[in-house]
């Protein structure tokens, strides 16, 4: 079975309209990637029900192996999860998962890909960590038989990661939220946090709603959280840390378009510009997801926003959980799916690419 599908759009027309933004960016090519077995087992459960890995919920380039072949790093989310009780309590299927960066190999050619590594997070002491909640103030752990589960005061639930350059990793945390600091290893090195090297308002998040995207920019960080504070409105908070003091040297403001107020992920273009994705988590005739072009200019001001796709008017609408977002090279980008560790929800990437030089 082949798992492509390109097509080729000479031109991209978009409606205007107030809830409708237009763009001057072309569409010409689209290619389909289906994440290829074999699965590889996380566990079962203790009702013996076998789970494999997914949840995938971030990406980075992380080199060009060949022409045909291209290397990504990703992470995986806290673990499967069931749904939550109307007493908040949310059943972790397997509660010593450890969160896992992942080496992908995307096949050009074939449009295929594959996990070619994975590597378990590490508490600074060597302890493998762990997905659960740091707290029971808005989910109470319990295991697939609803028997109570410790909460983990150093949990993570990872949205995002990027390279730091040295063979480690940075990767935003939605629990804290946290920008935390890995080596090659997986091994923890460092969590910045609110009220030490980050602003004190940004403890006031809703619940799992913190950084889901990360970016860098040679020595500065940039963490941005998934939707408004609970004392905001329309608009997302962006931190810039400065890499050698450890400290927040800006914040940013970026401005949600009417109806949306969701963050999926970011990437770095070059000279203060970035790549977000902003959508509303609906599928079908209600999904409106849009890819910005922004520019940070500014601390302290809002971001300036360009179009560069509106996914909800292409086939990409029924793509739910878009977690992720690289950039190839100056015409090309990659999105990607989170499946939450679903067996019958495949976990596909999207390469697509544009008439302009985007980064530009």
């Amino acid at each position: 079975m082949k798992y492509f599908s390109s097509w080729i759009f000479c031109t991209l027309l978009l409606s205007a309209c107030s809830t409708s933004p237009t763009t001057h960016f072309t569409l010409v090519k689209s290619q389909r990637v289906l994440l290829k077995g074999p699965e590889i087992s996380i566990g079962p459960t203790s009702s013996s029900q076998k789970l494999f890995l997914g949840g995938i919920s971030g990406l980075s380039l992380s080199k060009t192996q060949n022409t045909e072949d291209l290397i990504f790093s990703a992470i995986t989310d806290r673990g499967p999860t069931g749904q939550i009780t109307s007493n908040k309590e949310l059943p972790f299927l397997l509660p010593d998962y450890s969160p896992q960066i992942l080496s992908l190999k995307v096949n050009v050619n074939d449009s295929s890909a594959e996990v070619v590594n994975t590597l378990r997070l590490h508490k600074k002491d060597g302890k493998f960590m762990t997905g659960l909640p740091i707290s029971r103030t808005e989910e109470s752990p319990v295991d697939d038989s609803l028997f109570m589960y410790s909460v983990d005061p150093n949990g993570i639930n990872p949205k995002s990661i990027v390279s730091d350059d040295e063979g480690g990793y940075w990767v935003g945390d939605i629990y804290v939220p946290s920008l935390v600091h890995f080596d090659k290893d997986g091994k923890m090195i460092r969590r910045l946090v609110p009220f030490n090297e980050l602003p004190k308002i940004y403890s006031d998040i809703k619940s799992n709603q913190g950084f889901t995207a990360i970016a860098k920019d040679q020595n500065n960080l940039f963490g941005f959280l998934q939707s408004p504070l609970l004392s905001d409105e329309k608009f997302s908070r962006i931190v810039e840390v400065n890499l050698d003091s450890l400290k927040t040297s800006s914040e940013y403001y970026y401005e949600f378009e009417k109806g949306l107020n969701i963050i999926g992920d970011a990437v770095f273009l070059g000279n203060n510009k970035f790549l977000v994705l902003e959508e509303n988590g609906n599928l079908g005739p209600e999904s409106r997801k849009y890819i910005y072009k922004i520019t940070l200019d500014g601390t302290d001001k809002p971001v300036k926003k360009e179009l560069l796709i509106d996914l909800s008017k292409t086939l990409f609408k029924n793509l739910d959980n878009i977690e992720g977002i690289a950039l190839i090279n100056p015409h090309q980008i990659v999105i990607i799916n989170n499946n939450y560790f679903q067996v019958n929800r495949p976990t596909e990437l999207h390469i697509l690419e544009f008439k302009e030089d985007i980064a530009n």
